[in-house]
């Protein structure tokens, strides 16, 4: 195709493109004028399909972690070919930290190979993080056995309930310091998540579990508690906060 063609293309797209954005966006604001019309469009909004085309044209926006998610996916196929992968472990402020995987694991090079791959890919889709960090060996977001014991860090974890209270696959909800945490047991690991549903931000300690997937009670989104994989829409995470053991107790370092 010539170049004058293709830039006709390119702009006759973008025109549409903007078109449905601004019918979209009118059509939002006409729903949410009344109250029978907000429960429309949490029903709509349930539907993946009308979900994704929302985030498209920016009318819902995702949550910082959820954006560093998606930018991981995107370079995933990079890292794959050659010979590794990379998994997100935790958001701290404006520093991501990841684990590389693979034969990008251990390598004398895996520092250079996240500088040039994953680090790149990140700062330059999300002006707001100013660094990216390979995890330490052996750190995992979101869950430790529940045989580890180790030394309490001096700042930043709150004292949650005894482990004894946490039944199998039932999530229960932790608050203090003006902090709402969701935690679930699931066999020997404990896993701790922001108790809230990056949907529309409702809390999901009362959402059923089957297995390790948690459904959101309000708009049914289901989550894998195992990573905090949205099964419903994509790109979507619960955030995870570091969790611990120590004397019989769960501790919590929220973000």
């Amino acid at each position: 195709m010539p170049d004058e063609a293709r830039n006709r293309a390119l702009e006759l797209k973008k025109a549409i493109e903007a078109f449905h954005r601004h019918a979209l966006r009118r059509l939002v604001r006409t729903l949410r004028a009344a109250d029978p019309g907000k429960e429309l469009l949490l029903r709509a909004v349930e539907d993946p399909a009308v979900y994704a085309m929302f985030l498209m044209h920016g009318i819902i926006k995702q949550d910082l972690l959820a954006r560093v998610a998606a930018v991981l996916e995107e370079v995933r196929p990079y890292m794959r070919s050659h010979g590794g992968d990379v998994e997100l472990v935790k958001l701290e402020g404006e520093v991501v930290y990841v684990r590389l995987l693979g034969a990008c694991a251990g390598c004398s090079l895996s520092v250079q190979t996240l500088r040039d791959g994953v680090e790149e890919a990140i700062k330059a889709r999300i002006p707001e993080i100013r660094r990216v960090e390979v995890a330490e060996d052996g750190a995992v977001a979101g869950f430790i056995p529940l045989n580890e014991v180790g030394g309490l860090p001096q700042s930043g974890w709150l004292e949650g309930p005894p482990i004894t209270e946490l039944a199998d696959g039932r999530p229960v909800r932790f608050q203090e310091g003006g902090h709402d945490v969701l935690l679930v047991r699931l066999g020997p690991k404990i896993m701790a998540y922001r108790n809230r549903c990056p949907h529309m931000g409702m809390p999901l300690d009362q959402g059923p579990v089957d297995g390790s997937v948690l459904m959101c009670p309000w708009h049914g989104f289901r989550y894998d508690l195992s990573t905090g994989e949205c099964l419903t829409a994509p790109h979507v995470h619960l955030e995870p906060f570091p969790v611990r053991v120590e004397g019989r107790r769960v501790w919590v370092r929220p973000n």
